[in-house]
């Protein structure tokens, strides 16, 4: 099955085209978080054991990208979460390795549930998804750095770049869909679904 490698390949490529991917000034220089959205739009398209596999790499390099290089000073990553009045920023991930493992697992195993409107062409919901699944990793990841700095504080610098950011994947995330499509075309991956399969190739 070629679809598999080459969507881990493209997966892997997310991480090194995120070093390159520039903030907005105008929105708390939030910015287009690639391997994230490519793994929420990848896990409409690959059964469940497929997406686990991509959630646990997804995370891991994540996590790993983004660890802290000491407990007291915070990442400063183009992918960072400002705290507002505190100059201070800290990108998702940067409090520990292996919570955005789990938050990959459970948001594409929901992301799951949208697998026979992919296979139908109907990309309205799965997009709007991709974007509240950006938006719901974000905020799951600010509520616990937050909570493990004993005090929650949201400015709206906060708000604006988490919705920022999920707008953005909201835009990403047809190429992507379109993508895993064309990909899917070539080399004659079939998508199965509950017993129930869908053939690209038209057959």
């Amino acid at each position: 099955m070629v679809f598999y490698p080459v969507t881990f390949l493209l997966l892997l490529l997310t991480f090194v085209v995120q070093e390159f991917i520039p903030g907005i000034p105008m929105a708390q220089f939030a910015t287009l978080f690639l391997p994230p959205v490519f793994f929420f739009a990848a896990s409409v398209a690959v059964p469940f054991p497929m997406m686990l596999v991509l959630a646990f790499v997804t995370g891991g390099l994540w996590d790993a990208r983004h660890m802290p290089v000491a407990a007291s000073v915070a990442s400063t990553t183009s992918g960072a979460m400002m705290t507002g009045a505190s100059s201070e920023a800290a990108a998702p991930g940067a409090f520990g390795f292996g919570i955005s493992i789990l938050l990959f697992g459970l948001l594409g195993s929901f992301l799951q549930g949208v697998r026979p409107l992919f296979k139908r062409g109907r990309l309205e919901l799965p997009v709007l998804l991709v974007g509240f699944t950006t938006f719901a990793w974000l905020l799951t990841e600010y509520l616990v750095m937050t909570f493990l700095r004993g005090s929650l504080f949201f400015p709206p610098g906060v708000w604006v770049k988490m919705v920022t950011a999920s707008l953005l994947a909201m835009l990403a995330s047809p190429l992507i869909f379109l993508l895993l499509y064309s990909l899917a075309g070539l080399s004659r991956y079939e998508i199965k679904y509950e017993g129930l399969t869908f053939s690209f190739d038209g057959r």
